[in-house]
């Protein structure tokens, strides 16, 4: 046997927790095509469901996650990663990283091997994908992918903030106690923090033109957000022509299928023109943009109707839903 001087390779153990929810208790295709991305970087996936879902969907999770949970708790995706951490228990320390995800994005559009070499090298206790500013000055990570090393999950007041995670009136009020409060409360006690994207972002430019054009492919981002095609608020230009781009490393007929049962269509909707669904438009967030009164009389918003069950397109001035 030759020696060798090279030690060997040592591959950190990973855990990654999910959120899901989802209206008809359904868990699509491209969740588990999520899953099975994520597969390759995390040796286990506790899945937590905030909802009950239909006969026979859980068991579309077998080889790929442990369903932890199923039913609604009200508490958001903070309040599924705090059942996954109790499902979690004393195992959490045995992880070198725990991650946090959620289905708010489709993923992985690019695989999440190579963020997680890139972010090996960097000297921080926790990272994301992307950090956002609020009024200019408050840094916090974006909390669809968060990845929590030792330093951090061992600390006391990590376990704290999980167990104080309740119930909140909406998605506002969740960023500001949760979303930013934990980025708050870790940078107060001195953790570093590290982010995968060169330049921090204001929240609505993940949702524009601006992801398209400086994030996704330059740096081969592995997520997008799901609201960019099933609600376009911030009206990304040429947006089909962007999906079809996206083919050569997504199966975007997993987006198409997602879009068109949310709209409850036998086809995809996803046009350059925004469109918005009853009780899904996303809050904005504390300063980073405040409506005018005047902003709601400007836009125009396409609207899906059926006539006698054959799909026609009109546009509406001030649609409160789409039926």
């Amino acid at each position: 046997m030759i020696p060798t001087d090279h030690p060997p390779v040592v591959v950190p153990r990973r855990v990654a927790l999910f959120a899901h929810f989802d209206r008809d208790g359904q868990i699509d295709d491209h969740v588990l095509y999520y899953l099975r991305s994520l597969r390759e970087v995390a040796e286990r996936i506790l899945f937590v469901s905030d909802g009950a879902l239909m006969e026979g969907q859980g068991e579309r999770l077998a080889g790929l996650a442990e369903l932890v949970h199923a039913g609604r708790h009200g508490a958001y995706d903070f309040g599924s990663w705090k059942l996954g951490f109790q499902a979690l228990g004393a195992d959490l320390a045995l992880y070198d990283e725990v991650i946090v995800a959620n289905d708010s994005c489709y993923g992985g559009v690019f695989p999440f091997a190579p963020v997680f070499d890139t972010m090996a090298g960097q000297d921080c206790d926790f990272w994301g994908l992307t950090d956002g500013l609020v009024d200019g000055d408050i840094r916090y990570l974006t909390s669809n992918f968060l990845v929590f090393r030792p330093a951090v999950t061992n600390h006391p007041e990590f376990t704290r903030f999980w167990n104080e995670v309740t119930r909140q009136p909406d998605k506002a009020a969740v960023c500001r106690a949760y979303e930013f409060g934990l980025s708050q409360r870790l940078l107060a006690l001195g953790f570093r923090p590290g982010r995968y994207l060169p330049r921090p972002f204001v929240a609505k430019e993940l949702y524009s033109d601006v992801y398209f054009d400086a994030c996704l492919e330059t740096y081969r981002m592995p997520l997008v957000k799901v609201a960019v095609f099933s609600q376009n608020q911030q009206r990304v230009a040429r947006l089909r022509d962007r999906l079809e781009r996206m083919a050569r490393y997504y199966p975007v007929n997993l987006i198409e299928a997602h879009v068109a049962r949310l709209c409850g269509t036998p086809h995809p909707v996803i046009h350059d023109l925004p469109w918005r669904q009853e009780r899904t438009r996303l809050a904005p967030l504390p300063g980073t943009y405040r409506r005018s009164k005047y902003s709601r009389s400007l836009r125009w918003w396409l609207c899906y109707i059926r006539i006698l069950g054959v799909p026609v397109f009109a546009t509406a001035r001030r649609v409160r839903a789409v039926a």
